[in-house]
């Protein structure tokens, strides 16, 4: 088997994995040191730390027993290149902490370290999903948190050191990011239930966790080093823009409502407010809208090639895979049975052979010429290119 996926899960199989336990139940897989060194060290750690221009309060936080130490007593003023102070994590004041048996945890490294974006990158493609990863610094018989649930699936890879993690029996139903799944810290002892698990984890060992399954973890050695990577899908709440764009663009949902509406009068506005909803997820563009969510969900993580250029290569992207931004400022409009792009000012006629076409593009924040052919295999990539530099000339797509 090749991939870091399937070397962190093995002797399990992927198809067995996605199958038996993602979403479902928790999974603790033993392995070698070797498996996790390609993806953080405590070396690596030490030279990804020592990049302090890079980290901020908000990148790095400390906790110390479950409680965060304050942005002031390990931060410090630091010169910026235009001649200003900026506040960030300084390595002596953070080392002292880390002495007292305070927890280091580093945000979104996702793209700070090879072996860290490939993993990354493999969880996203075997999923479909978004991932980000944080990584967790902890002393030994120091918590950071008590009993909680995460928003996200939980790919957690322990690097160095030992950890005890405790798997409870309480688990909450399809949490989001949202205060109403953010509940007390008191409260989420009582939630959590019954201990049903105890993991030691060892470097190359992997932990997944499903997605509001409630769980903390104990160091049991100095240095104990994990990157949790959360896995996100979408949901059918990422899909509420579609029904804000289309009421946007409806009079009547632009319209004042009156304060004093008669209880008939205001049932009758929500049900108008309903109409308008269903309306615009029965519609070809909502599916079109839909999917383009979908396929821009995982983050895509660009990489330099400097190497081409100073060889004089190029970049080695071709035309069809140029990837332009879509203009928002600019929609789709509909008069006496005429497609029209307008940007509130002026109006241009889409010719009926690319109106569907058009209408792809723009329900994108991003396109590509790849993208088009692939949607309207019929149009030629002659035809496709001609439409892309019509709507570049009018300023639709940059």
């Amino acid at each position: 088997m090749t991939g870091l996926l399937n070397r962190l899960l093995a002797p399990i199989d992927r198809e067995t994995f996605f199958r038996d336990y993602f979403g479902k139940k928790h999974l603790h897989v033993t392995g070698a040191p070797e498996r996790s060194a390609e993806i953080m060290t405590l070396d690596r750690l030490n030279g990804l730390l020592s990049m302090t221009s890079i980290w901020t309060p908000e990148t790095m936080k400390l906790f110390l027993d479950q409680r965060a130490v304050e942005t002031a007593h390990y931060c410090a003023a630091a010169p910026t290149v235009d001649g200003s102070l900026s506040l960030r994590p300084d390595p002596d004041k953070v080392q002292e902490w880390v002495a007292k048996g305070a927890s280091v945890i580093l945000n979104d490294i996702d793209a700070l370290a090879p072996g860290v974006r490939q993993f990354t990158n493999e969880l996203q493609e075997a999923t479909g999903g978004r991932s980000q990863a944080n990584l967790y610094f902890s002393m030994n018989q120091h918590k950071a948190f008590g009993p909680h649930c995460d928003s996200h699936e939980v790919f957690a890879v322990h690097c160095s050191g030992e950890q005890v993690w405790n798997i409870y029996e309480g688990r909450d139903v399809n949490p989001i990011n949202h205060p109403d799944f953010k509940p007390p810290v008191e409260e989420r002892s009582g939630r959590a239930g019954k201990l049903v698990d105890q993991v030691h984890m060892k470097p190359g060992d992997l932990l997944y966790i499903p997605r509001g399954l409630y769980h903390d973890a104990l160091a049991s050695q100095n240095g104990a080093i994990h990157i949790a990577f959360g896995v996100t899908l979408p949901k059918p709440l990422d899909l509420f823009p579609i029904i804000w764009n289309a009421a946007v663009r409806d009079p009547w949902m632009r319209s004042d409502l009156r304060c004093d509406m008669s209880p008939k009068d205001l049932e009758q506005a929500l049900a108008r407010i309903g109409q308008v909803a269903a309306e615009a997820l029965a519609c070809p563009q909502a599916r079109q809208a839909a999917a383009a969510t979908f396929e821009k969900w995982p983050y895509k993580f660009k990489r330099y090639n400097l190497g081409s250029l100073v060889a004089g290569k190029g970049t080695g992207t071709a035309a069809r895979d140029v990837v332009y931004a879509v203009c928002k400022q600019v929609e789709m409009t509909c008069h006496n049975g005429r497609p029209y792009l307008s940007d509130g000012k002026q109006q241009v006629e889409i010719p009926s052979a690319v109106a569907r076409q058009v209408d792809f593009i723009m329900a994108r924040e991003t396109v590509t010429q790849a993208a088009v052919h692939s949607a309207f295999p019929k149009m030629s990539e002659a035809a496709v290119g001609e439409l892309f530099q019509q709507m570049k000339a009018m300023r639709v797509i940059a």
